[in-house]
């Protein structure tokens, strides 16, 4: 699933609040969620890990495509900064619906502009036509494409660019698939797919499509930092939280983040960026 979602709360929060997977996401869920990360933000870290990725990428006069645009807060960020039009796509049309809304409240302090489209098909890009992006962002959402579509799906992200396109995408692996206890009950907690590679298959990924001057900056070290941080922010709001869902539901929160926070400190779980450039 191709969406800008912290992949460690989704799962198992949705399930406890009675959510099927392929349901949308519920307002207690999204409040839950916005609680700990700031309105409109669906992942880890914020403003700063937005300002990150596109760190050292040139946005002004560019037309971007966001892969996984959730409520739309990183693409609203990046228009009251940069001179930038950009499209978010999600899979979800109530996510859309909220995006777009929050458009409008905000319009007013862009530098550029910003829409949300709703993705029909989650792996196809086929809405856009052949080079209509100077640059394709992604925060922590192509984990979800399966292995054995992540291929085919970076073919369509190249299709996508302009001759000379970047991307610039922010994104979860691992280093081996024989993962500790803890880590597996995390995932299985979640109940998500975790489609991870190693950031080598992952280069290899970019480099059989056709991507050159390949980058990676490994950021798992800021990760297990920011999920500490979640942590503090989930026990600084613990009456507000445990009111608001329970307190099990609360204490799952702890566990999963800090089964997390441990995956990330040990580099069981990577998190890095990749840049690279379509020739």
């Amino acid at each position: 699933m191709v969406r800008r979602l912290f992949v460690c709360m989704l799962s198992f929060v949705s399930s406890l609040f009675g959510r099927d997977k392929a349901e949308e996401y519920n307002d207690d869920f999204l409040e839950l969620i916005e609680i700990v990360y700031g309105k409109g933000f669906l992942s880890q870290g914020g403003k700063e890990a937005v300002a990150e990725i596109v760190k050292d990428v040139s946005l002004e006069g560019k037309k971007v495509l966001d892969l996984g645009s959730g409520l739309g807060a990183p693409d609203i960020y990046l228009a009251q900064h940069y001179a930038v039009d950009i499209v978010g796509v999600d899979p979800q049309r109530s996510m859309v619906t909220k995006a777009l809304q929050a458009v409008e409240e905000a319009k007013a302090s862009f530098k550029g502009k910003v829409t949300f489209q709703w993705m029909e098909d989650r792996l196809s890009l086929k809405q856009f036509s052949d080079g209509e992006f100077d640059l394709v962002i992604s925060k922590e959402s192509i984990l979800h494409v399966p292995v054995e579509k992540k291929s085919a799906y970076f073919k369509e992200v190249v299709r996508v660019l302009k001759p000379g396109g970047q991307i610039a995408i922010m994104d979860w692996m691992h280093s081996s698939p024989s993962y500790s206890a803890n880590t597996k009950k995390m995932m299985e907690m979640d109940g998500i797919a975790f489609c991870l590679v190693t950031p080598d298959e992952y280069q290899s990924l970019l480099e059989g499509v056709g991507f050159t001057n390949i980058h990676f900056i490994d950021t798992t070290a800021m990760h297990a930092g920011i999920s500490q941080d979640n942590i503090d922010a989930i026990k600084g709001r613990a009456e507000q939280i445990q009111k608001r869902i329970g307190p099990a539901t609360y204490e799952y929160c702890l566990e999963s983040w800090g089964y997390q926070r441990d995956a990330f400190t040990s580099h069981e779980l990577i998190t890095g960026i990749f840049r690279a450039k379509k020739d």
